[in-house]
């Protein structure tokens, strides 16, 4: 019996761009992560989500970054999140669910996978967890998979035809934006490989 295949779609917000700056690590800080599983079997669907939202470990921000984002202050996250070591140990706990499953790293997908993967793969090192033995190397682009299917280096998950667009706002909260791109990655799977 063939292995099951699971991508993981992940969305992360930050109090700023910075992971490392004049040696402090981090800098700014991971806030929230979302995740949601893609089940590639015979059309891919929607499985397990996961998200937390933490505390910040330091206390750099970036103003602007995070008003346009999210819209909260970082003592919002501070009176709001959960520790960081433990919505980590909970988040390595799904995705090792996920290996048991699949017996393989997870490959994960993102609009801009080198922030929100860079993002994650510190925070698991920062916690102790080997990153590499749980996360394959070469994350997807689901941005760049848009752009191959519509011939055009512009587009972006805002400027996809009607026919992939989904009826999800794009709310900076984690876990709603990675379940709008699963639900945007769906489409585009299904336009490849499963017209």
């Amino acid at each position: 019996m063939p292995k099951p295949n699971i991508i993981v779609v992940v969305d992360t917000e930050t109090s700023g761009p910075l992971r490392t700056f004049r040696g402090e690590t981090p800098y700014h800080n991971l806030l929230e992560i979302g995740a949601v599983e893609v089940i590639l079997g015979s059309r891919p669907t929607l499985g397990r989500t996961f998200y937390a939202m933490l505390k910040p470990i330091t206390d750099n921000y970036d103003s602007e970054s995070m008003e346009y984002t999210s819209g909260k202050t970082l003592s919002y996250y501070e009176e709001k999140g959960e520790d960081p070591k433990e919505a980590i140990r909970r988040f390595v706990e799904f995705l090792l669910e996920i290996v048991g499953i699949t017996k393989r790293r997870i490959l994960f997908a993102s609009d801009n996978p080198e922030f929100d993967v860079g993002w994650i793969r510190l925070y698991l090192e920062l916690f102790g967890y080997n990153a590499d033995e749980i996360i394959h190397h070469n994350p997807m682009s689901i941005k760049d998979l848009a752009r191959g299917l519509m011939r055009n280096l512009r587009t972006t998950l805002y400027s996809l035809p009607a026919k992939f667009r989904v009826p999800v706002l794009h709310t900076h909260n984690a876990l709603d934006d990675a379940t709008r791109n699963a639900k945007i990655f769906i489409k585009l799977l299904e336009e490849i490989a499963f017209p």
